[in-house]
């Protein structure tokens, strides 16, 4: 049976409580389930599309919060001298990040909870208050006051009740100690709900392609990164594949802890005020990505504001409309070629048409 299961002591909780971290020692949590053998066929509910189609690995899937999330394109392409597989994450219902927002209010709807409570620079908050209103339910987004002011927009156009504070720290800090009776924490660095409907990215890679022989993504909170990892972990638990793709994250200078960790302090050059999507300086899950990239083999890059408006630039002559903070694992493919061999998978996260300032700006970077 399902459980949850703290990340640092092994605490383990009932899988429908409404707690967001572990109550014994504050560490995040995991999600524990008994994967039987098998191809991932037997997983799969084959008269439905979309991330919903894989509900027997998902928990409280009978009643899903669903806007028709998931079956995203993969595209071939190559640059570089790279093969490339581009998923296009960003044809999502909002945009981007709809899988886990789609997984954490399904869970939410079904605990009770009468409101749900992010923190976000922008993208997650969309996603949240847009399927708070999908299943009926209130919600509050907390956001930095320079997060992007379409994307503010389309939080309070969903009704979401919206909080703008002073950085991204303070957005994170008041969501959780400013919760009420009734409000659940669904915030993405957090929920481990959110990152198991992120898994399901894993699932339709191997499903139309296989496994690729490496995976490049943009870092923030690692939500999407640790996805495809506890993805293609399932997957190999199946006995559905026999190798891991190797996984690269990316940052941007600005604020790259994970890479920090690895390599040491960022020799700056020109700054990545680009990446503003990218700007959670301590991750609760910085030991699991860290996992997850050494395990496979893989490593973490940086790059900087003229490297993520090239990477942009190069996108948008493909005909893929993504926002500059989605650009950053496309920049890295051209600095760090060398790192990469045989087939390259990139998830092209967040659509460009939601953040159009921010493509304007990109495009004026020499």
């Amino acid at each position: 049976m399902a459980k949850l299961v703290c990340t640092k002591c092994a605490a383990s909780l009932p899988i429908d409580s409404p707690v967001w971290r572990c109550p014994e020692c504050g560490s995040p949590l995991d999600i524990s389930r008994l994967i039987g053998t098998g191809v991932l066929c037997e997983a799969i509910m084959k008269d439905q599309r979309g991330m919903w189609r894989y509900s027997p690995s998902l928990p409280f899937s009978s009643q899903p919060i669903t806007l028709g999330e998931g079956g995203t394109p993969m595209i071939r392409a190559e640059y570089s001298g790279i093969d490339l597989l581009l998923k296009l994450e960003f044809v999502s219902p909002t945009g981007s990040k709809d899988r886990g927002a789609s997984m954490s209010v399904t869970r939410a709807v079904a605990l009770g909870a009468k409101r749900v409570v992010e923190d976000s620079t922008g993208n997650a908050g969309v996603a949240a208050s847009a399927y708070a209103a999908r299943a009926g339910i209130s919600s509050r987004i907390y956001v930095p006051k320079d997060a992007p002011e379409a994307k503010k927009a389309l939080i309070k156009a969903s009704g979401s009740e919206l909080i703008e504070c002073n950085d991204r720290a303070e957005a994170a800090e008041r969501a959780t100690s400013e919760l009420g009776c009734g409000d659940l924490y669904i915030g993405h660095a957090w929920d481990p709900f959110y990152i198991l409907g992120m898994e399901t990215v894993a699932f339709e890679i191997y499903e139309h392609y296989g496994v690729p022989d490496s995976i490049v993504v943009p870092v923030a909170s690692g939500t999407l990164l640790l996805g495809l990892y506890k993805g293609f972990l399932e997957l190999a638990a199946r006995g559905a594949v026999g190798r891991m793709p190797r996984i690269f994250g990316v940052q941007g200078e600005d604020c790259a802890p994970i890479y920090e960790e690895i390599h040491g302090p960022v020799a700056k050059t020109h700054g990545s005020m680009l990446a503003d999507g990218l700007r959670i300086q301590s991750p609760p899950r910085k030991a699991e990505i860290l996992e997850a990239i050494k395990s496979t083999g893989g490593d973490m890059f940086v790059v900087s504001d003229p490297e993520i408006a090239e990477g942009l630039r190069h996108l948008l002559r493909m005909g893929v409309i993504a926002e500059p903070t989605s650009a950053t694992a496309f920049a890295a493919l051209s600095k760090f070629r060398g790192s990469f061999g045989g087939v390259v998978l990139v998830p092209i996260t967040g659509s460009g048409i939601k953040h159009p300032e921010g493509i304007a700006k990109a495009l004026r970077v020499g």
